[in-house]
C-alpha cells in the first residue's frame, strides 16, 4: 500500500509540475485559456492514476480520452466529451471507493426503476393529462431510454427482498416497446440462469426466451436494423482514414454533420457504443475493451454474477443505441461498472448478491 501511495505522490508532483511549467506557441489573448486546459489535463491524468489500483481498463480509457481530447483534433465537441468521459470516470472512483453497502446503491436503483415505470404507466392509461405523450417515456425522453433504464434496473431487483418485485423493469421494457430491450434481457437471463444453475438451465433458457423474444419482435416492436447497418458501414469506412488516433472524441457529430442520404436524417451518433469509440479514438480502444471484459469474467466470483449479468446487459444495449451519451443510463452503467468492481475486489464485502 505504501508503495501505490509513494507513486501516486510522485505522478501527482510531475502533473503538478507538467500544469505549471509546460508551455505551448499562442496566439494573443489565449494563454489563461491553455493554462486551464494543462490544469485539466493534469487533473483528469492524477484521475486516471488513482483509477489504475481500481481498475487498469478503466483508467487507461480515461487516458485515452484525454489524449484524444487533443489529438488529432481540439474543439469544443471534444472538450466536451472529454469532460463527460471525466465525470464518468470520477462516479466510478467515488462508487468503489466510498460504497461500503452496495445493497444502498442497488436499492436506489430499484426505487428510480419503479418511479420511472410508474410515471409511463399513467402515461399509457392516459390518467393525469399532464404527462400524456405520443409514446410511454417515463422520466425520460423517449421509449428507448425507458426500456434501457429499466434493463440497466432489473438486476438490481435479484436479490432478498427484491426479488419477488423483479417483474417491474420487465413491465418497463413492454411498455416501452423497444426490441434491443428484450434482446437485453433474453441474453442477460440466458447468461445469469446458465451460471447459477448450470450448462442444463442454458439449454432449457435458450429454448423458452427465444421464442420470447420473437413474439415481443413481432407483436410489439420489430427493430429497424437497415439504417444501423448504412450507418455502421460507413463509420468503419471512416475510420479505416485515421485506424489509429481515430477522429478525436466528440468528432462524429462534427465529421457526419450532414443528413444521411438512406434516410435524410442526421445521426448524432452511431447507435453502437463501442464502434463510435473506435472511430473516434482509434484502434488502442480495442486492447482495452477487450481486455476489459476477458478480466472481468476471469475474475467472477458468486458476488459478481449479478453485476456481471448488468453489464451484459448494458454492453447489448450498446451495441445498437448509446446509453452512455444519455446521463441517466450513463450514470446507472457506471455504477454498475463500479459494483462489479467491488464484488470482484473485496472479499469480505456483505451483500444480499451471493448465490
Amino acid at each position: 500500500m505504501d508503495k501505490k501511495i509513494n507513486s501516486i505522490q510522485l505522478i501527482l508532483a510531475a502533473l503538478l509540475f507538467f500544469a505549471v511549467v509546460y508551455r505551448v506557441p499562442t496566439r494573443v489573448g489565449e494563454m489563461r485559456a491553455w493554462l486551464e486546459v494543462f490544469f485539466e489535463i493534469a487533473i483528469s491524468l492524477s484521475l486516471a492514476a488513482v483509477i489504475w489500483n481500481q481498475n487498469k481498463y478503466v483508467s487507461m480509457f480515461l487516458i485515452l480520452t484525454t489524449v484524444s481530447m487533443f489529438w488529432p483534433f481540439y474543439g469544443r465537441h471534444s472538450y466536451l466529451a472529454g469532460r463527460a468521459v471525466f465525470n464518468g470516470c470520477l462516479w466510478f472512483f467515488l462508487i468503489v471507493q466510498y460504497v461500503n453497502k452496495v445493497d444502498v446503491v442497488l436499492d436506489a436503483i430499484c426505487w428510480i426503476a419503479i418511479i420511472h415505470i410508474f410515471i409511463a404507466l399513467i402515461q399509457v392509461f392516459e390518467i393525469e393529462s399532464l404527462v400524456r405523450v405520443q409514446r410511454p417515456t417515463g422520466l425520460m425522453s423517449n421509449p428507448l431510454e425507458l426500456s434501457g433504464l429499466s434493463c440497466f434496473a432489473l438486476p438490481a431487483f435479484l436479490r432478498g427482498k427484491w426479488m419477488k418485485w423483479s417483474w417491474i423493469p420487465i413491465i418497463g421494457v413492454i411498455v416501452a416497446r423497444q426490441s434491443i430491450g428484450a434482446v437485453a434481457i433474453g441474453v442477460g437471463a440466458v447468461y445469469y440462469l446458465s451460471v447459477v444453475y448450470g450448462s442444463r438451465w442454458f439449454i432449457w433458457s435458450v429454448i423458452i426466451i427465444v421464442p420470447t423474444i420473437i413474439l415481443y419482435v413481432i407483436f410489439l416492436d420489430f427493430p429497424g436494423i437497415t439504417l444501423r447497418l448504412y450507418v455502421w458501414e460507413r463509420a468503419i469506412m471512416a475510420w479505416w482514414q485515421h485506424p489509429l488516433t481515430g477522429a478525436g472524441i466528440g468528432h462524429w457529430k462534427v465529421i457526419f454533420n450532414k443528413p444521411m442520404k438512406i434516410d435524410g436524417c442526421t445521426w448524432m451518433t452511431t447507435h453502437n457504443e463501442f464502434l463510435q469509440m473506435l472511430f473516434e479514438t482509434g484502434a488502442l480502444f480495442i486492447p482495452i475493451c477487450v481486455g476489459y471484459f476477458i478480466n472481468i469474467f476471469r475474475k467472477i466470483n458468486k458476488k459478481s454474477i449479478i453485476p456481471a449479468m448488468a453489464i451484459v446487459m448494458i454492453s447489448i444495449h450498446s451495441a445498437a443505441w448509446f446509453p452512455f451519451h444519455i446521463a441517466p443510463t450513463a450514470m446507472i452503467a457506471v455504477t454498475w461498472l463500479g459494483i462489479l468492481t467491488i464484488t470482484l475486489n473485496k472479499e469480505n464485502l456483505k451483500c444480499q448478491m451471493t448465490m
